[in-house]
């Protein structure tokens, strides 16, 4: 059975200056000892990746597979920091990133990058086996190549499901194609497994309801030496 490692937590917060980016980033040990890095991080987050994973004892050579749920600017910036790695993406991610109607998320150079790397595993298809424990599930909407992975009662969505307002019908911007996005959050919400999305604390069903593992929070330190905790407000039921 594969075990999951939140290397950073989801955070489900906008900011007068936008989308502040901070997604999930989950490493998944396999039953034969594999490393999997599900996302990346943002730009901002390259070092405490590297951190992370070290203390764990784990070095970016030693990562065996990275899987991109999308391209964008959070989610997706760091994959060159595995040079070992095989690392993973939807053929339509990568279309949607090179052409005119990619938004303004997308890391175009990287889908470039991507398409000249060699180690780069372009997939197809509703759904991908990578291991008798891993499989991808295409998961449209947010964007047309958006990837999620389901491992044993468990889906890392990305942001085909982005926090617990898409499990409550609030869908959150961006998406590409709103009723895509629907279909695949309700695909996502019905599958009965724990969901990891792509900014928010790790979702499951408990009876009736879907509930929230934690409290997604994010401390914040500023030259004079204080600290600051920002925390989404607690909320017991998500859904029922």
């Amino acid at each position: 059975m594969a075990k999951i490692d939140i290397l950073l937590g989801g955070f489900p917060g906008r900011s007068e200056r936008g989308y502040l980016g901070w997604s999930g980033c989950y490493l998944l040990t396999t039953g034969k000892g594999h490393k999997v890095l599900f996302d990346t991080g943002g730009y901002n987050e390259r070092a405490v990746v590297v951190a992370k994973l070290a203390e764990r004892g784990i070095s970016p050579e030693s990562l065996d597979l990275v899987i991109l749920s999308h391209l964008h600017f959070d989610h997706a910036a760091n994959w060159d920091v595995f040079p070992k790695a095989e690392i993973v993406v939807h053929e339509r991610e990568l279309a949607y990133a090179a052409s005119p109607e990619a938004d303004g998320a997308v890391l175009r150079f990287h889908a470039q990058a991507l398409r000249a790397e060699r180690r780069v595993r372009v997939v197809t298809g509703d759904e991908i086996v990578l291991t008798p424990e891993l499989a991808l599930l295409h998961v449209p909407g947010h964007t047309p190549g958006a990837i999620a992975l389901a491992a044993e009662g468990a889906i890392l969505c990305g942001d085909a499901l982005k926090s617990r307002w898409d499990v409550q019908g609030k869908l959150s911007p961006p998406w590409w194609n709103e009723a895509e996005a629907m279909r695949s959050i309700e695909r996502l919400r019905t599958s009965g497994a724990v969901l990891y999305p792509g900014h928010d604390v790790p979702l499951e069903r408990v009876g009736g309801e879907i509930k929230p593992r934690g409290t997604p929070s994010v401390r914040i330190f500023f030259p004079d030496k204080s600290e600051h905790v920002v925390a989404a407000p607690q909320t017991e039921k998500v859904y029922a």
